[in-house]
């Protein structure tokens, strides 16, 4: 994994800047190749998780094409793509869970983030409460599920809990960014984050038995 991990490393740079210097090119070309590249972290599917965590990866390439472009209708498209992402990892996540006092700790606790990052962007996201509600539910989801991973037979079950919570904080500084105010340097946020939680996932993808 170590080749393509430090193609992303260097793909995600390049996207990132081209995102803050303007730089529309480097955005169009090396934002879907770094998610591309997670294909390669992963490698041949060998397991059930491995293949729903392949078909989010898929999906989530879907979210970012759409996402390269600023329209509502854009966004929409994204957003549809990531929450069907985000199933798929909620699928994988839950057939190597194992239960317990910890994994409900964690629920209360992005229940409570989830809403209060609602609530925060309420006003800007108007006309997108239905989606954004939904979405928002799904991804919470994600991490919980993604939480409950450890203590089972995944083998780098942290890797994938971790990535389930820097995607979800990835996905939070986006709503922030676009409904509520611009973030300074919001891409190392929303990109830098999102990369290095799909890294995770798929890391745990690679290595699943």
């Amino acid at each position: 994994m170590r080749i393509p991990i430090l193609a992303m490393w260097v793909t995600s740079t390049l996207a990132i800047l081209g995102v803050e210097k303007r730089l529309r090119w480097l955005e169009l070309l090396f934002k879907p190749l770094t998610t591309l590249l997670l294909f390669a972290v992963i490698g041949k599917p060998e397991t059930t998780f491995a293949w729903l965590v392949t078909a989010g990866v898929a999906l989530s390439l879907i979210g970012d094409i759409a996402l390269l472009w600023q329209s509502d209708r854009a966004f929409i498209i994204g957003l549809a793509a990531f929450l069907m992402a985000h199933i798929a990892y909620v699928s994988a996540f839950l057939g190597v869970a194992a239960w317990s006092r910890r994994v409900a700790v964690v629920a209360a606790f992005v229940a409570v983030a989830s809403l209060l990052l609602v609530r925060a962007t309420w006003k800007g996201a108007a006309g997108m409460h239905g989606p954004t509600i939904a979405y928002a539910a799904v991804i919470s989801t994600m991490v919980v599920s993604a939480a409950a991973t450890i203590g089972g037979p995944l083998p780098l079950a942290p890797f994938a809990a971790a990535g389930a919570l820097l995607f979800y904080a990835s996905d939070s500084s986006l709503a922030i960014n676009r409904f509520r105010r611009p973030i300074p340097y919001a891409s190392l946020m929303t990109l830098g984050l999102y990369w290095l939680g799909q890294l995770g996932i798929a890391c745990a993808a690679a290595a699943s038995l």
